[in-house]
């Protein structure tokens, strides 16, 4: 064989076994699975394995298509949120770094009488500086001037404790209150504000007030020579515990202006009450028990109210009535009744119930407890008095008719003095003079700030 038929024949060997090794592969491949399925690049390089997942083959274009545009919802949703806040926030910061310029143009607004421009000024800021104890000052102020009593008080009430506005926002809410004829309310501020602020003079004189129109001559009593160790000027306090004791309230004066508040905020027991007792002054004794038992059923636990009521029915004779409230009760009945056995007010009217039964020893018994809890008041002696007298014990009974009659020229002398005007100008003598009755009466604490005003003066004069 020749070279030439030796190279052709080797050429063809050779080829065929390529073919048949690349058909070798391709059926190969072909029996792979289709993740594993591979091509060809070209000759001299190395192959390219297409990875392929089998979910492929089941996908929805059109599903696909939702998903994506509920993504980009989602991060549109996403960035506009982000960018609201953060355009609030950047607001915000504005806001609370010139908070200070904005509430002082706030109260020349104010000032200019223009409250509802302050009003849309204060809101804006208090958007955005919620806490702000001077913009809700400012704020109560503008709806103050606007005669907006209920948003005035919002604002004035959302004022903390340990704020230095505190005080002041307190007042102007009672006032709010006042001028609103929601008095009960006013009153529960007053008192929480005396019990943070014992000198508050404000607080001190509006709740004066408040009791002296409703008739509450013993409460106010109480807050007066309670405030005198607290108060700056004393002698103002003395002189309104005088004037108590010389020219008490006048129902024929009251009446009118606790009918108009009653009117306008009906149910409140403090004017019920003070309407109840005005009636019963003047005589009109069957309006007088409506408004009065209406103020028991208001608050059956309501001291006052509970004392009025036995003395109303005491003295009109109804002994029907009168059991309800003098029979005796099991101990610890109820909160009232604790808080009876501590009152003076309430033995001397136990002590009258008695009496009226011709049961002396326990009228005794009940006005010498009456006695010990206020030893010097005029009533309690002469009505010990009369029972020792009945009980024919005339020799004891004679002794306490003449302290009766010392007690009541002590407090004769106290209402001339005030009558004469000389308390307009008090002098040394006259504290003095003034000291020594109400020690007489029984009023150790005004008699002693008498004696140091009479000090404080005389050291004033040298």
């Amino acid at each position: 064989m020749s070279k030439t038929c030796y190279h052709k024949t080797n050429e063809l060997v050779s080829a065929s076994q390529t073919s048949a090794d690349n058909s070798s592969e391709e059926i190969a491949l072909r029996s792979l699975p289709s993740r594993f399925m591979v091509g060809e690049a070209g000759r001299g390089t190395s192959p390219i394995v297409l990875i392929q997942s089998d979910a492929s083959r089941n996908r929805n274009p059109l599903r696909d298509l939702l998903l994506r545009k509920q993504t980009l919802l989602i991060s549109g949703a996403i960035g506009l949120l982000v960018g609201i806040w953060f355009v609030n926030f950047t607001i915000g910061w504005q806001v609370r770094s010139s908070s200070e310029s904005r509430i002082a143009r706030a109260n020349t607004i104010l000032l200019n009488r223009r409250p509802n421009e302050a009003v849309t000024e204060l809101t804006w800021l208090l958007k955005y500086d919620p806490k702000n104890s001077k913009a809700r000052f400012a704020l109560g102020r503008a709806y103050l001037e606007m005669k907006k009593y209920q948003s005035a008080i919002d604002a004035f009430s959302t004022i903390p404790e340990d704020s230095a506005l505190y005080r002041l926002a307190s007042i102007n809410a009672a006032k709010c209150y006042i001028n609103s004829a929601k008095m009960d309310l006013a009153e529960q501020v007053l008192r929480k504000l005396l019990a943070i602020y014992p000198n508050s003079e404000e607080a001190r004189t509006e709740l004066q007030w408040l009791y002296f129109n409703q008739f509450r001559l013993r409460e106010f009593q109480e807050l007066l020579i309670q405030g005198l160790p607290h108060s700056t000027n004393r002698y103002l306090l003395l002189y309104h515990l005088l004037a108590m004791e010389s020219k008490p309230p006048i129902a024929q004066e009251s009446i009118r202006v606790l009918k108009q508040i009653d009117e306008a905020q009906p149910g409140q027991i403090s004017i019920t009450l003070a309407l109840g007792n005005c009636y019963w002054k003047l005589g009109k004794t069957e309006i007088a028990r409506g408004l009065i038992e209406k103020s028991r059923n208001i608050n059956s636990d309501h001291l006052e109210a509970f004392l009025v009521a036995a003395e109303f029915y005491l003295e009109l004779g109804d002994l029907e009535k009168c059991k309800a409230f003098f029979q005796p009760q099991p101990k610890n009945h109820s909160i009232l009744r604790q808080k009876t056995e501590k009152d003076d007010r309430w033995h001397w009217l136990v002590s009258r119930y008695y009496f009226q039964q011709n049961d002396h020893r326990n009228a005794l018994e009940s006005i010498r407890i009456a006695l010990k809890l206020n030893p010097k008041e005029i009533k309690y002696v002469q009505h010990l008095g009369i029972v020792l007298q009945s009980m024919g014990k005339s020799k004891t009974a004679y002794e306490h008719f003449q302290q009766v009659k010392v007690l009541a020229k002590s407090r004769r002398e106290l209402y001339m003095i005030f009558s004469s005007g000389a308390l307009e100008n008090p002098t040394p003598e006259l504290c003095l003079q003034i000291a020594f009755h109400c020690n007489v009466l029984g009023k150790g604490i005004q008699a002693r700030e008498w004696t140091r005003l009479a000090s404080v003066i005389q050291q004033n004069q040298s």
